[in-house]
């Protein structure tokens, strides 16, 4: 019976030093690999949050634009340009405008 539990002893199993080893290398990959997909995820949503804020800010822009744009088209503003620009008067008008120093 003694010599029944001496070999049954000897037959447990060790781990392989190759089997550790790759097992090691293996966890050692997946670390390396998850930290860069990480960085990478946080790189991309750095890109999103600035790229939505631009188009926040250009939005705003495009708004302000479409507002001037109205402004421009209205009749008095166009009379306003004409006068001050073109020197244009009404019917019956007389423009007055200053001497020029020679």
């Amino acid at each position: 019976m003694t010599a029944k539990k001496t070999t049954a002893r000897k037959k447990k199993k060790r781990l392989n030093p190759i089997f550790v080893v790759v097992i090691g290398i293996s966890l050692i990959l997946a670390g390396s690999w998850s930290w860069q997909l990480i960085k990478i995820d946080q790189s991309m949503e750095r890109q999103l949050n600035y790229l939505v804020e631009q188009k926040n800010v250009l939005i705003a822009e495009n708004e302000q634009l479409r507002k001037h744009i109205e402004k421009l088209n209205t009749p008095s503003y166009i009379e306003q340009l004409a006068r001050e620009k073109l020197g244009l008067v009404r019917k019956g008008e007389i423009l007055i405008a200053p001497k020029e120093a020679d």
